[in-house]
């Protein structure tokens, strides 16, 4: 049984349907399913590398808004701790001190975290990448 999309119009008799593709038809066949599968491949690839920036972007705009909302508040309780500090036992220099190497700390924590976050992300389209390598296996395979 022949593929229908092989079919010859106009051919009569016992030949119309047996008749198998010639070569030029099946390279034009070819050419044209190679080019759709390229656009789509390239689509795909558009697509996903698409939604990763926007993860990331987004990752990094929660970051910075999380950033600007404790600092207005972590100045007010700083000077606080500061405060708190000098009225216990602490001059105000050796006060701030303390407080600033606290600080300091806290803020080499969160930007090691925040780094480690960013690199996780991951750029590469796998998706794509599986379907090329898929693509061509059944090309190979169509060769043989």
């Amino acid at each position: 049984m022949t593929d229908p999309r092989y079919a010859q119009p106009g051919a009569g008799g016992a030949a119309a349907g047996s008749a198998d593709p010639s070569l030029g038809e099946l390279f034009s066949s070819l050419t044209a399913n190679t080019q759709t599968l390229v656009k789509q491949e390239l689509a795909l690839a558009k697509t996903e590398l698409t939604q990763s920036a926007k993860d990331i972007g987004m990752a990094i705009g929660k970051l910075v808004a999380a950033a600007l909302i404790l600092y207005a508040g972590l100045i007010v309780l700083l000077f606080t701790a500061v405060a708190l500090l000098h009225k216990i036992a602490f001059s105000w220099w050796v006060s701030a001190l303390i407080v600033g190497g606290v600080v300091i700390l806290i803020g080499l924590l969160l930007v090691l975290r925040a780094k480690s976050q960013l690199s996780g992300a991951n750029l590469k389209p796998t998706a794509t990448i599986e379907s090329l390598k898929d693509d061509a296996a059944f090309a190979k395979g169509q060769v043989q």
